[in-house]
């Protein structure tokens, strides 16, 4: 592995890994007080690594879930494809009702693929703060 890969990597290990408390700390800010009504508990979705038969794919995800009163949770998510055709990413915010109706509150990440690691952690960057400005309890009502 050469000094840029490895440097790259470690980057990337650390974008995760504060996306992932900054997951879990929107989700837990949102719990506490943004969200109108009593809610439910979260629950972590991830942080989980999918593997693909095929050697040059894999897909990592991230995420909280909410539940509300009424049957609702709402779900906050990060996945990251990776392929050798290039860096797929998509952060969301949707609620989801009890009987699998999923109402789309945001959607977000780069127009093209991260062409380097510095361009997949800022896009990373991006997509969260995308979702901390996001007014939940307002888009529910």
């Amino acid at each position: 592995m050469t000094a840029d890969a490895g440097h790259g990597a470690v980057a990337l290990a650390v974008a995760l890994r504060d996306a992932h408390f900054r997951l879990k700390g929107l989700a837990r800010a949102w719990e506490e007080g943004a969200l109108a009504g009593p809610t439910c508990g979260c629950e972590s979705l991830g942080p989980v690594w999918q593997y693909s038969d095929r050697p040059d794919e894999a897909t990592y995800t991230d995420g909280q879930a909410i539940g509300l009163a009424g049957n609702l949770t709402v779900i906050l998510e990060l996945s990251i494809g990776f392929s050798h055709a290039g860096t797929d990413m998509l952060a969301g915010v949707s609620v989801e009702d009890d009987g699998g109706n999923v109402a789309e509150l945001l959607s977000t990440g780069p127009e093209e693929f991260p062409a380097t690691t510095a361009d997949l952690v800022t896009a990373i960057d991006r997509c969260l703060d995308s979702m901390e400005r996001l007014d939940v309890a307002d888009a529910i009502r």
